[in-house]
């Protein structure tokens, strides 16, 4: 309360015990900023000792290291202006005015709206330390201080100035990915399985994204029991899977990937190679690529895609069985980063789903649902969307 008697006095005291004084400020703080942390969790429904105890340790580690390293720094730099300015009489003075001058910022500065006019009341007891550890007069103390926040902020800008100097303007880090899974599962043990599924197909082909499909491609992805072979029906490229035998809970399954990196920096060029998420009829692979959307396409804004409900059919021959499960998804995703936003991508899915309970009567139809144009689109990508439509 009296600062420039307090600084006077401080003139005879040791570098140890001032330290001494700032470690017990410092453990002050430490336990302060702990019961706050502890605090916040205990409004947090479901929280347990285990997050009070991982919370209080981080808050002591980063509480400590964080506050240890901006002490030594803001005390060098000061000292740095102090020898600049005044001359003074050593680092050890400065270490003294600053380890004094933090009592409020440790004991008040965790309050909010409080702790600014703390940190403010220790910036002007480090101006007075520094004018009577120094001795020097209250205008150069004062520049020496305010030389301080002043320096930070101006690093403070130029590393925003160098952070938004490389944000590139447009997206970057451009990606695609393609996946296709197929899973077939059984309640019970049956026997003389036989299934005519839907193909992933692009245009005539059977395809997912730029790999074509062969017998070959599920043949190295299906369990050995299981005989595979591509086939047309009615036009349609079907996946024909017969097995002796399935036991409850087994699975058939074929899970495919393909991720792409395109480039790090956009350029126009790159567009041609993107998924067609927004029009995947006749450019994607669909499982019922020729049947296109019931009625207008929805344009709104960000999001100018569709969704609709179809029914597609699917052939399932079996014995003994009391339950069969039968699913089967297409997706197309492109990916990129812009700006601070860590990633945007925009995509479209095919996907159908069938449950057959008892015994199977061949053929049959199965739920799908066709999604395309979900997601963020941007001009570069598409073009500009009408104004009404925005």
């Amino acid at each position: 309360m009296d600062p420039f008697e307090t600084f006077r006095d401080a003139r005879t005291d040791d570098l140890g015990a001032a330290l001494a004084y700032f470690g017990a400020l410092l453990a002050v703080n430490v336990v302060l900023l702990c019961l706050l942390v502890i605090g916040g969790l205990v409004t947090m429904s479901g929280a347990g000792a285990g997050a009070f105890v991982f919370g209080a340790t981080i808050s002591v580690i980063t509480g400590l290291i964080g506050t240890v390293i901006l002490f030594i720094l803001a005390a060098l730099l000061l000292h740095l202006f102090v020898v600049l300015l005044i001359g003074g009489n050593g680092i050890k003075e400065t270490v003294k005015a600053l380890a004094y001058a933090a009592t409020p910022a440790l004991l008040l500065g965790w309050i909010p709206l409080v702790g600014v006019l703390a940190w403010v009341w220790s910036l002007g007891l480090a101006a007075i330390g520094v004018r009577e550890l120094h001795e020097t007069s209250t205008g150069r103390a004062a520049v020496a201080t305010l030389s301080l926040p002043v320096f930070a902020l101006v690093l403070f800008f130029i590393a925003l100035f160098v952070l938004f100097s490389n944000i590139p303007e447009g997206p970057s880090y451009l990606s695609t990915r393609y996946t296709y899974d197929l899973s077939i599962q059984t309640r019970t043990p049956i026997e003389n399985v036989t299934f005519l599924l839907p193909a992933p197909t692009c245009g005539d082909r059977p395809a997912i994204g730029p790999e074509p499909i062969t017998d070959a491609f599920y043949s190295d992805r299906l369990p050995e029991n299981v005989t595979s072979a591509l086939v047309q029906v009615d036009g349609r490229h079907y996946l024909r899977l017969t097995a002796p035998s399935m036991d409850a809970g087994e699975e058939i399954s074929v899970s495919y990937h393909n991720y792409t990196s395109l480039s790090r920096k956009f350029g126009p060029e790159v567009v041609p190679q993107l998924i067609d998420t927004l029009h995947p009829f006749d450019n994607e692979s669909l499982f019922a690529p020729t049947q296109g959307p019931p009625g207008e396409v929805k344009t709104r804004g960000n999001n100018p895609g569709f969704s609709y409900s179809y029914t597609i059919p699917v052939y399932a021959h079996y014995e003994n069985g009391t339950r069969v499960e039968i699913a089967s998804e297409i997706k197309g995703v492109n990916s990129w980063s812009e700006f601070f936003d860590a990633w945007m991508n925009n995509q479209y899915s095919d996907r159908y789903h069938l449950v057959i309970s008892g015994e199977p009567e061949g053929w049959m139809y199965a739920g799908g649902t066709m999604t395309a144009g979900s997601g963020i689109y941007r001009e570069w990508q598409v073009g500009s969307l009408p104004a009404e439509d925005v």
